[in-house]
């Protein structure tokens, strides 16, 4: 089992940016975006797809503790405050992956710039733009843990990142400790704000009795979760 998978630059064509989830994060129903919204969204994707410059780290540790009833996790000597859903999901873990993800900074910079103009709707759908890549960027990793781990013969967990159902943010500082170098050069604030914006982190449990349930989001509190209704 490699330890990590290290940080790369990711294709921008392999990631999937539907427009339609750009159209309702704006209020507006899908059957009911004219021509106009729908070429402006268009035309930004594909300027924002041409700007971004995402890329993906990965590291894995084995050996794994977990305490369900504490909803803890401890790894390397770190102790995480999962909570019990999610320590719950992954606790048949025998690896677990964490990895970090972003679009870079283009794409909040393109967004500044048209709302420093005055021009607030293309600003909007670039911000909204950015949030859709950095969703991709964290589904292709998950796709791309997946894979390497059928070789080895694993199965996955979902992924869960800081923040997702009562996991305290201030725990992004240990997840990027264990990151170590494959962090894609996101830097975190006091606050445990990743910079560039529009980035991703999170863990995934690996190992042979390992399931993929889909979130829970009926008992999850958290409104604007990343995750939230994914099938």
């Amino acid at each position: 089992m490699n330890t990590h998978f290290g940080s790369e630059a990711i294709n921008p064509k392999l990631l999937t940016i539907k427009r339609e989830n750009i159209v309702n994060s704006l209020g507006v129903p899908s059957d009911k975006a004219d021509e106009y919204l729908t070429g402006l969204i268009d035309e930004l994707i594909e300027r924002c797809m041409q700007l971004c410059t995402p890329r993906a780290g990965i590291t894995i540790y084995d050996n794994p503790f977990f305490s369900k009833e504490n909803g803890t996790m401890i790894i390397k000597g770190t102790s995480f405050n999962l909570n019990r859903m999610v320590t719950s999901a992954l606790s048949k873990s025998t690896y677990i992956a964490f990895f970090a993800g972003t679009c870079g900074e283009k794409t909040g910079e393109y967004s500044a710039d048209f709302l420093k103009k005055g021009h607030g709707l293309e600003g909007l759908i670039v911000d909204l733009i950015g949030s859709e890549i950095a969703e991709g960027v964290a589904e292709y990793i998950h796709t791309r843990i997946s894979s390497e781990m059928v070789t080895e013969g694993l199965s996955t967990t979902n992924r869960y990142s800081p923040g997702y159902c009562n996991w305290p943010v201030s725990d992004q500082h240990k997840l990027f400790m264990l990151l170590g170098g494959n962090n894609c050069g996101i830097k975190l604030t006091e606050s445990s704000l990743m910079i560039p914006i529009k980035s991703v982190s999170g863990l995934v449990g690996l190992g042979k009795d390992v399931v993929n349930r889909g979130y829970a989001c009926a008992w999850c509190d958290a409104d604007h979760c990343l995750y939230r209704d994914k099938k």
